[in-house]
């Protein structure tokens, strides 16, 4: 039981890390909006891809899908899909 509750707690502290790292890494892309864009390459390819997928896709911005991707690799260990970048954003 104590081992169980140790890896509870490790878990735990992982995830705040997790959501701290991807919310500063998030800030850091929105400060630089006005100097990079509201959107790039990658971000417009994966709004068409998406909404060829989904016609009713919202396009998302470069720092939703920096936020999404990160939320997807560190907290969750998920692959990069429309769906699952829209409920990482929806959280």
């Amino acid at each position: 039981i104590v081992f169980t509750a140790a890896l509870l707690c490790i878990c735990v502290a992982v995830q705040a890390q997790d959501n701290e790292l991807c919310r500063r890494i998030h800030e850091r892309c929105l400060s630089r909006v006005t100097r990079n864009g509201r959107t790039n390459d990658v971000s417009d390819i994966f709004n068409r891809w998406c909404h060829e997928q989904n016609r009713r896709w919202r396009p998302i911005s470069r720092c939703e899908l920096v936020q999404a991707t990160c939320r997807l690799t560190a907290e969750r260990c998920r692959i990069l899909s429309c769906e699952n970048v829209r409920e990482a954003l929806d959280r």
